[in-house]
């Protein structure tokens, strides 16, 4: 039945990664599926948002496969499902993936098993990635693919990671990369600033209506 979803190409290679770019995929009928896509800048609550959400619309939240080192107040199963180096590369060999991709931090990778799952069972699913990822799913599935855009100001993301107890390198990281991250806000459908979460969560619901 989801033959039409697989796509030739669902990983990327050990060099793809390396170049940080998303593994390629083919078009599909956009009319069979929907994929709501969150992105927007690091720290901004994008994952949060997107458990809040599904919890709220009882449509999956499909967790991102990660190399990086679990932090405080995380747990696995929760926010990703982490994995060491050598699975994460046989995952990758067995063309596992979807998209893939490789930052600083670690290696990150959405199962093509728990998306096309999600999909039969629901019709409908949320992810969060960033701008590589946002390409990968909108050439799979076009107008199919709702892309989200979350931010906050810089001095919100420092308060926001101090409270979670983040590596001040982490930090630093991610301020660093905001004004990069923050220029393809213009590329998606909707975009809001996540002051308050549950405002957050319900301005998205109202943009969603009649598209899900």
């Amino acid at each position: 039945m989801w033959d039409w979803l697989k796509s030739t190409k669902t990983s990327a290679t050990k060099q793809e990664l390396q170049q940080n770019q998303p593994a390629e995929t083919n078009p599909i009928d956009a009319s069979k599926v929907k994929v709501i896509v969150i992105t927007g800048t690091s720290g901004s609550g994008r994952k949060s948002t997107a458990k809040q959400l599904s919890l709220s619309l009882g449509i999956p939240y499909v967790f991102p496969y990660t190399t990086r080192a679990i932090r405080p107040l995380e747990r696995n199963g929760e926010h990703y499902h982490f994995i060491s180096d050598a699975e994460f590369q046989a995952m990758l060999e067995r063309n596992e993936f979807f998209q893939t991709v490789h930052l600083e931090r670690g290696n990150y990778g959405i199962s093509e098993l728990d998306l096309l799952s999600a999909l039969e069972a629901h019709k409908a699913v949320i992810v969060v990635v960033n701008h590589e990822g946002v390409q990968a799913f909108r050439k799979k599935f076009g107008d199919a693919a709702l892309r989200i855009f979350i931010y906050v100001t810089k001095d919100d993301i420092r308060l926001r990671l101090e409270r979670e107890g983040v590596p001040s390198g982490i930090m630093e990281e991610y301020l660093g990369n905001y004004t990069e991250q923050v220029i393809f806000k213009k590329e998606s459908e909707y975009l809001l600033q996540n002051i308050d979460p549950n405002t957050t969560v319900e301005n998205i619901k109202g943009f969603l209506q009649g598209k899900i």
